[in-house]
């Protein structure tokens, strides 16, 4: 399809389409049999140079991403992607479930995945996660034995200096939290994003003081990491919780949004729906 067709269609996009919609578009777009309906649904819910990223595969642009859905589509004719669940929004970001079935065939697979979104609503980026094995019952607390065996779409940062953050790192301290010992790995002005926050926590001090709280009521709270992927600075690490409150076990899962530069973490924004996770920040 030529460009003026997508030029039409992303001028005829509004501003800003709430998170549900934004997500329904974003289904019909893999839904889309028609190429010229799939071009025209991308324009206008993707921006030019969006990219999309999960561990299997990559696109960037349109014509990338056309040719990817193209793709599903032939691969497992007859199915069709719907969203499961809420949409949870925060801070310019996005998360949703979907699941991949066929009407006499059941489903085939479920995911998880982040966008964020552009000024004009649309989405710039898309980080998929598989929860559980394609064509296998699905779920989604499963998580290997070691970070080792976690599946990543790109390396994590090297080893090589002892206060460069990376996954491994982010994991080992998770495997027996200790914020009593001053950390190199977070920058002096991080940003940590909880959910429903509209304002972040600026400073490694105020950064810190939700998990402090945290660790205070669970203090055997751990983390394993389940499976990360890269795109550039950003890393996300999806992740599964597990501890004890009030006598009662606790398991539960989120994401991680982590921006690192030069080695430290300027950002993080936490995805989780958890009531123990929102109370930490609560006012």
């Amino acid at each position: 399809m030529n460009a003026r067709i997508d030029q039409k269609a992303a001028a005829a996009a509004p501003d800003a389409m709430a998170p549900e919609r934004l997500v329904d578009a974003y289904i019909e777009c893999w839904n889309a049999t028609d190429e010229q309906q799939r071009r025209k649904a991308i324009a206008r819910t993707w921006t030019d140079d969006a990219r999309y990223v999960d561990p299997m595969t990559s696109a960037r642009g349109h014509g990338e991403l056309a040719e990817l859905m193209r793709a599903v589509q032939v691969q497992l004719p007859g199915h069709r992607f719907m969203r499961r669940g809420s949409v949870d929004a925060h801070a310019g970001g996005i998360r949703f479930g979907w699941q991949l079935a066929h009407p006499h065939a059941g489903v085939y697979a479920r995911g998880t995945d982040f966008a964020e979104l552009a000024d004009d609503g649309r989405l710039r980026c898309v980080t998929g996660f598989l929860d559980g094995t394609p064509g296998q019952p699905a779920n989604v607390d499963e998580a290997p034995s070691s970070v080792d065996e976690a599946p990543s779409q790109s390396a994590a940062p090297s080893e090589g200096d002892p206060a460069r953050w990376s996954v491994e790192r982010f994991a080992r301290f998770w495997a027996a939290p200790d914020l009593s010992r001053p950390s190199k790995e977070l920058a002096p002005d991080i940003e940590g994003w909880w959910p429903g926050m509209t304002q972040p926590l600026r400073g490694v001090a105020e950064y810190t003081r939700p998990l402090r709280k945290l660790l205070e009521r669970v203090p055997d709270f751990r983390l394993e990491v389940a499976e990360h992927a890269s795109n550039g600075d950003v890393i996300f690490i999806r992740w599964i919780a597990h501890g004890t409150d009030g006598g009662e076990p606790l398991r539960f899962t989120g994401v991680d949004r982590i921006v690192q530069k030069n080695g430290q973490v300027v950002e993080n924004r936490i995805f989780c729906d958890h009531p123990l996770v929102r109370s930490l920040v609560a006012a």
